[in-house]
């Protein structure tokens, strides 16, 4: 065998070991561009890595500048002639490059660049890229083509080319990766809003002023336990007590009258009508004080059920003038308790029937309490600060007893199953359609 061709065969060999032991891709780049100096006899040898096609190694240097104006220059001719490259690979094509003559004239000299691209598993590893003042023989190509081979089996060797890569696998398919984009924008999911709700009571007996009066006196305190009939609170009942007092010292008049004219009637038979006058008397007398009693009585409210009294304070009603019929306070029944949601219109979403509800406290937002709807209304109200919105009732099924009753908070309503594209789109949708005004 010629000395020549062993020398170059163990130069590959040797070449092929440092390839198998790199342990970075920058070092593989760099064995690529200067170790193989004695198999191909260039003048320069380049490393273009990725699909950017970025220079990552020269041959003969240490390191290189990918942003400088020569480096900018070779990665400009080789991304112009990669195309055909990928076609007829290697590929040569014939440069002119400037070369500075000792009387500083230029001269055009004529080499030849040969592109060899590194593809492998559907991926662009890079592209080697070799000047030579002359074209490459059928047997230097040969050998261009088994340096790209050992180069590319090291590079997918470092990157693990076996394991499975999502973005090549769709990088390859267009059409699978719009189905799977359209698939996944289809898949249904439960809606849901999230809109401001109390713990409310359940049917709540109202406390009201029987006639108009000035509270005087609240007899128990905020959040106390009431038994049915026990006192709550007491009007201002002075007037009341004059018109007794005077309405009884009436009736001690006209019972005495009556006394007196039956005496006379016994007397004198011709007095009958003057008796039957007395007793009228006496008898609108009695009837007006029932009616001041009973005047009397409702300055005195009591509690119409057992249950919790809720109010405010004290000295928020004490000598504050009310009507008949004003809520002073109510009772409830701490056991019986449903969420109340005023869901904006805004998010007023398909919600079906029983739709389930999740309530969490603003006090104890990690003790959420389930529940299914089961009162929606049609009309809307507008609450203090908060916007136009759909009153809606909840029983409760998984109940927290330590969170107390008309507590705040936000209630989850989880509504009917929709495209996840339009989960994804109904308020920018919303807000488009208010913005464009259609």
């Amino acid at each position: 065998m010629d000395a020549r061709l062993l020398e170059k065969l163990n130069g590959f060999l040797a070449l092929e070991k440092k390839l198998r032991t790199a342990t970075s891709e920058d070092q593989v780049a760099r064995i690529a561009c200067t170790d193989s100096q004695i198999l191909l006899a260039f003048d320069a040898c380049l490393f273009f890595s990725g699909p950017q096609l970025k220079l990552t190694a020269a041959s003969n240097v240490s390191s290189v500048d990918a942003t400088s104006s020569e480096a900018q220059h070779w990665r400009r001719l080789v991304l112009k002639n990669i195309p055909s490259a990928q076609k007829q690979a290697p590929l040569q094509v014939e440069i002119a490059s400037a070369g500075e003559q000792a009387d500083s004239d230029k001269e055009i000299n004529t080499h030849f660049l040969t592109l060899l691209p590194l593809n492998g598993g559907g991926d662009a590893l890079g592209c080697l890229a070799v000047l030579r003042p002359r074209r490459m023989s059928e047997q230097e190509l040969e050998i261009l083509r088994e340096l790209g081979a050992a180069v590319r089996q090291s590079l997918l060797a470092l990157r693990g080319a076996k394991r499975f890569s999502f973005r090549r696998f769709f990088a390859r398919r267009p059409l699978v990766t719009a189905a799977v984009i359209a698939a996944v924008c289809l898949i249904p999911v439960r809606q849901s809003v999230l809109a401001p709700a109390t713990l409310a009571a359940i049917e709540p007996r109202i406390v009201s002023a029987r006639t108009d009066g000035v509270i005087r006196e609240i007899n128990i305190p905020p959040n106390a336990s009431v038994q049915s009939g026990q006192l709550l609170f007491t009007l201002e009942d002075a007037e009341v007590s004059a018109e007794i007092d005077r309405v009884q010292q009436e009736i001690a008049l006209y019972t005495e009258r009556l006394r007196m004219t039956r005496q006379y009637n016994f007397q004198q038979a011709s007095a009958g009508h003057k008796l039957a006058e007395a007793e009228t008397d006496l008898s609108i007398r009695t009837l007006d004080l029932d009616f001041q009693q009973a005047q009397l009585d409702k300055t005195r409210v009591r509690a119409p059920a057992t249950g919790v009294a809720i109010y405010t304070e004290p000295a928020e009603w004490i000598g504050r003038r009310i009507r008949a019929g004003e809520k002073v306070m109510e009772i409830v029944q701490p056991a019986a308790r449903q969420i109340q949601i005023d869901l904006p219109t805004n998010d007023a979403i398909n919600l079906p029937r029983n739709a389930r509800t999740v309530f969490y406290a603003e006090s104890d937002p990690l003790s959420p309490i389930e529940g299914e709807l089961h009162y929606h209304s049609l009309l809307t109200s507008e609450g203090e600060n908060l916007p136009a919105s759909y009153r809606l009732l909840a029983r409760i099924h998984q109940d927290q007893p330590q969170v107390r009753i008309n507590t705040r908070g936000h209630a989850r309503v989880y509504g009917a199953r929709v495209p996840l594209i339009y989960y994804l789109l109904r308020r920018p949708l919303a807000s488009a359609r208010r913005w464009i005004g259609v």
